[in-house]
């Protein structure tokens, strides 16, 4: 018998093969669409050609430089096209198209189907991620992050929340081309109250408490805080900690994740839809 046999049942690692071949398929198919593509891909790769140009200007934001602090909210403001809405639109255009009831009548089971556009959606942003931490590195002098074990759960769990707003708000989304208007919420309130880009120190102590309550903002603290190795949650004193401190600080930003994921599953379970509305 095969040794990886007895590791691995057949069965899981048939199932495992198949999410692996429909998320090579969606990414084969995101290629091919260039609308898609430029909402998924064009958006991060301006906002990366931004931080080139924009490199040496000598403003600040956060105590640091300005441009130092927007690549790593960019690191996780990216889950907005690369997941959330990347599967908004593949999962009401599939939808609409009896794509997805079609693949649930063969051999697939739901969570394969899910599994393999989630997957997909999910490594495209780890490597847009990638390309920005290596942005940060090389010429923006940031170094590599403080502590990547934390920064890596704060990008999945954020990974997770938006691959689950985007099925549930897909089932709200009536065609795929009211997506493009169904995203702006979403993506206006991670503009605007997550502090990737601008910091949220001037506003008031309610409404900086009120944006740590929206599902960008703990993945921006967590993601700055670990890569920089400071403080930098929303009210955070920019301090620098040592390890267990960086966990400590950001526990309440990883509860608020949790929190979400919590939430945002019974919303994907309450309107995620399988096949088109009728009447």
């Amino acid at each position: 018998m095969n040794p990886t046999e007895t590791l691995v049942p057949p069965a899981r690692a048939a199932g495992a093969a198949r999410v692996l071949r429909l998320a090579r398929l969606d990414l084969l198919l995101l290629w091919r669409n260039r609308t898609a593509l430029f909402g998924v891909v064009g958006l991060p790769a301006f906002f990366a050609v931004m931080l080139l140009v924009s490199n040496g200007n000598g403003h600040t934001s956060g105590g640091i430089d300005a441009v130092l602090w927007t690549a790593t909210g960019d690191v996780a403001f990216f889950l907005v096209p690369a997941v959330f809405m990347n599967l908004l639109n593949v999962f009401t255009a599939r939808r609409e198209e009896l794509t997805l009831k079609r693949l649930r009548g063969g051999p697939l089971t739901d969570a394969q189907i899910l599994g393999g556009s989630i997957l997909s959606a999910t490594l495209l942003y780890l490597a847009q991620a990638a390309v920005i931490v290596v942005i940060i590195a090389t010429e923006l002098g940031g170094g590599l992050p403080a502590d990547p074990l934390l920064m890596g759960v704060g990008m999945l769990a954020g990974a997770a929340v938006f691959a689950l707003l985007g099925m549930a708000v897909s089932g709200l989304t009536p065609t795929a081309e009211l997506a493009q208007l169904t995203v702006l919420p979403v993506l206006l309130v991670s503009m605007a109250a997550s502090g990737f880009m601008i910091p949220l120190e001037g506003l008031p102590e309610g409404w900086q408490r009120a944006a740590q309550l929206t599902p960008l903002t703990p993945v921006v603290e967590i993601v700055r805080t670990a890569y920089l190795g400071r403080d930098y949650t929303v009210t955070g004193d920019h301090a620098e900690l040592g390890a267990l401190e960086t966990w400590a600080t950001c526990l309440p930003a990883l509860a608020v994740l949790a929190a979400w994921i919590g939430l945002s599953l019974w919303a994907a379970r309450r309107w995620f839809r399988w096949e088109p509305r009728h009447g």
